[in-house]
Formats: C-alpha cells, sequence, structure tokens
C-alpha cells in the first residue's frame, strides 16, 4: 500500500509539472495537447497516461522552439496522431486490454 501511495504522489506531482509546461506553450500548441490529452483519458487507465503526456510535450516543445507548424507535427487526422501514441503504450490502456481480452475470448469460442 505504501508503493501505490507513493506511486500516486509522485504521479499527480508529474501531471501538476506537466500542466505547468503545457501552459508556457504557445497557444496553439498548448490547446492542441491539451485537446489530445483529453482524448487520451479516454482509454487509459488511471495514472498510467503520464509518460506518453510528457513524450508528446517534448515533441511540442521541440517543435515550438523550431517553429514546426502544429499541423506538420500530427498531420491531418488528429486522432490517428493519438491512436499512433496509444499503440506504442498498451499496458496503459483499458482499451487495449478489452480488444485483446474479445479477440481471445473469440479464439476460444472458435475451438469449442
Amino acid at each position: 500500500m505504501p508503493d501505490f501511495i507513493s506511486n500516486l504522489i509522485q504521479d499527480k506531482k508529474r501531471y501538476k509539472q506537466f500542466l505547468k509546461d503545457v501552459n508556457a506553450l504557445p497557444a496553439p500548441y498548448a490547446q492542441t495537447l491539451m485537446a489530445i490529452q483529453k482524448y487520451l483519458w479516454n482509454f487509459a487507465r488511471s495514472g498510467s497516461i503520464i509518460e506518453p503526456l510528457e513524450e508528446i510535450l517534448h515533441l511540442f516543445q521541440e517543435s515550438a522552439a523550431e517553429n514546426v507548424p502544429v499541423q506538420q507535427i500530427i498531420g491531418s487526422d488528429p486522432v490517428a496522431f493519438a491512436e499512433d501514441i496509444m499503440v506504442q503504450y498498451p499496458e496503459a490502456l483499458w482499451l487495449i486490454k478489452y480488444q485483446n481480452q474479445l479477440r481471445q475470448q473469440v479464439k476460444e469460442a472458435e475451438q469449442l
């Protein structure tokens, strides 16, 4: 239990720093990143999505420093961009867990 609480506190600190860093970005980057975060939260297990968010943040920070337009970073479809991120973190997403569970259940049913 102490590890759980410690991890929870650490995740909260990381998330607060993430928000602070996002707010320091120019508006188009910050708004886009917050929209992506909101989308990803729909599929993530609690606390497990901070690492992908931090990686996206670093990408946006570097791109903002180089004046790379947001659309050049994420492409023409922000959903596809977010899904590409999600598949890199299957352990963080309950959606992928349930997709794999469904695949396994159908496979088992076919063997009956």
